[in-house]
């Protein structure tokens, strides 16, 4: 038999003690340490693929596991063992089939590539849900870092530092689901704020499984010396700079990134098999974070939001060149591109999800979100396309998202550019300006320049950019068929759009991208007659030849086979392979034999 638990960590980071004494219990970030070695938490394995699988390839495939061994006393033990350490309404209990314990910690599952969703393994899968750890620790009265529990969710942080005059160290395109902040770190999400950088520190409070199985914590926070971290934490309601090791150089974002991305060169700029920084960076779960210091920037004096559209690729290639990327000390906030499919895409199945975020606000999209995978999950029929179904037929009685000058202009050109410039003390929004127009006084036909009027139309924009993925779902729903997402870089000096392997059977093909980054992002809608897999294999094989590298910001979770060297680091950290089992395409089995 296999037990799919599930186990919600009270907000302490860990159980501190798990008293032998009837009633006497105390919690903090120790006991996920304790949990750890029990059983480091426990969870549920879903018994379909996730949510996010079955949005990306239509229909879903179930999900079956292959083992049939008898379960040891000792694994049966485990509920009541957790349900001892956290309480009995924070273990979740199914029973399906296998058989021994590996280990998956699990953020906000807003994830696309399946990177904590459970599946078969040579040993029970316990899952540790990280929702719970939400604690957000500004640091020091200017708030120039701020310290993140790991299931802080990036919107939470950007509020939190708001009123402190500081921005947070990432915004993605999924920022109103509130993806975790450790996910992040574990992942290697980009973003669309181009200055950034991907998320990245090197001063993380993190669990590692060694060779003989035991569970080791590391702590490279930078924290003053202290007896015990995790108490500290636990209790810890404010940081100051006294609280901080001054002596510490350890880098809490991507050292010199603007530097690197104005180098115009053969190299890509960011992606998910890069190896740089200390383990907790894009380990895909093979770690367990607990905590991590993250850079913030300051927020902008003034800001200045334009969607510039051109006539070919070649045009906005030029404009990226010449505008957003002449200078390493003047690059705008934002720089995002979008090809006329994916604007139409967006038009024609995302209005619900835009008027939704603005009817609800983003704060609350989060809960709404979780209401659907659960109901989506439920063992009825059709129930994981009702939604999207309902959002296909309702779109066309929403009003446009955009406002009609910037549709029109939308419709008229293939190609569209959105850029925020921003102005911090030093003059950099002008100079962008004054490059902008300078290309616009060249190209008087082929480009046209819509200027965001006030704070409305900004956000209207940037929804209509951020619902690309939802509306490619809502559309292969309503259409009846399959999608395929997928995200990869090229290299910075790559300047055309990648030309698809033939006989794929592409029925729409929806381009957008984090434009500065040369990172982008594919949205298919695929004739049901192709085999999905299949054309993923065919297209990452261009784009390797091409120089460029996929996954770019994603993860490779169970989509995407991880390199060698990439493999090769997980076992380093990961010897007994306890944690986050098949990853990558990796081993499944315990010690990888």
């Amino acid at each position: 038999m296999l037990m799919l638990r599930r186990i919600h960590l009270q907000p302490g980071l860990m159980a501190r003690h798990v008293s032998s004494k009837p009633g006497k219990r105390s919690f903090s970030l120790r006991a996920v340490c304790g949990a750890g070695l029990v059983g480091c938490g426990a969870g549920y394995l879903l018994s379909r693929m996730d949510g996010q699988l079955r949005e990306r390839q239509l229909p879903g495939a179930g999900f079956r596991v292959c083992c049939e061994e008898m379960i040891t006393p000792k694994q049966q033990a485990l509920p009541n063992e957790l349900r001892g350490i956290v309480g009995k309404q924070h273990v979740v209990e199914n029973v399906t089939e296998i058989c021994h314990v590996a280990i998956l910690p699990q953020g906000a599952k807003t994830g696309i590539t399946g990177g904590s969703v459970p599946r078969p393994c040579d040993r029970p899968m316990v899952v540790i849900s990280t929702q719970r750890l939400q604690k957000i620790l500004p640091i020091g009265d200017e708030a120039k870092q701020v310290l993140c529990f790991a299931g802080a969710g990036i919107f939470s942080v950007q509020e939190t530092l708001k009123p402190l005059n500081r921005d947070s160290h990432s915004v993605l395109g999924s920022i109103f689901l509130n993806p975790s902040v450790a996910a992040g770190v574990a992942f290697g999400s980009g973003g669309t704020q181009i200055h950034k950088g991907p998320a990245f520190t090197n001063r993380a409070l993190y669990c590692r499984v060694d060779a003989n199985g035991q569970l080791k914590l590391v702590n490279t926070l930078g924290l003053n010396a202290h007896e015990d971290v995790v108490a500290f934490l636990d209790n810890a309601q404010a940081l100051s700079s006294k609280d901080m090791d001054a002596k510490c150089t350890r880098a809490a974002s991507w050292p010199k990134y603007p530097q690197h991305l104005t180098k115009l060169d053969g190299q890509v700029s960011r992606y998910n098999a890069d190896l740089t920084g200390e383990d907790c960076n894009r380990s895909e779960g093979k770690v367990f974070i607990l905590a991590t210091i993250h850079d913030t920037f300051p927020m902008p004096q003034e800001s200045k939001m334009v969607w510039v559209s051109c006539k070919d690729f070649a045009t906005a290639n030029h404009i990226k060149q010449k505008v957003a990327l002449a200078s390493p000390n003047c690059l705008p906030k934002q720089f995002e591109y979008m090809g006329r499919e994916q604007f139409d895409c967006v038009d024609q199945g995302g209005r619900g999800i835009i008027k939704l975020i603005e009817m609800v606000g983003m704060s609350n999209l989060g809960t709404l979100w979780n209401f659907k995978l659960k109901f989506e999950s439920l063992p009825l029929p059709f129930v994981n396309i009702i939604a999207d179904k309902l959002l296909w037929y309702l779109n066309s009685a929403i009003p446009e998202s955009l406002p009609k000058p910037l549709m029109e202009q939308g419709r008229k050109f293939d190609h569209h550019l959105i850029m925020e410039m921003t102005e911090f003390g030093n003059g950099e929004l002008k100079q962008l300006d004054e490059r902008l127009q300078r290309q616009l006084a060249l190209n008087p036909g082929d480009i046209s320049c819509y200027v965001c009027q006030d704070a409305f139309e900004k956000s209207r924009v940037m929804l209509f950019r951020f619902a690309v993925q939802p509306s490619i779902q809502t559309i292969t729903v309503g259409k009846g068929r399959q999608g395929l997402i997928i995200d990869y870089a090229m290299p910075k000096n790559f300047d055309r759009i990648l030309e698809m392997p033939k006989d794929c059977d592409i029925e729409m093909r929806c381009l957008c991208s984090h434009f500065g980054c040369n990172v982008f992002h594919e949205s298919l809608m695929l004739s049901n007659d192709v085999d999905v897999k299949e054309v993923k294999k065919r297209i990452k094989q261009v784009i390797d030849e091409a120089g460029g590298k996929l996954p770019a910001e994603h993860g490779h979770g169970t989509e995407y086979e991880a390199p060698c060297s990439t493999q090769e680091r997980w076992k380093r950290i990961d010897p007994t392979n306890s944690m986050n089992p098949g990853v990558g395409h990796s081993s499944s089995l315990k010690g990888y034999l």
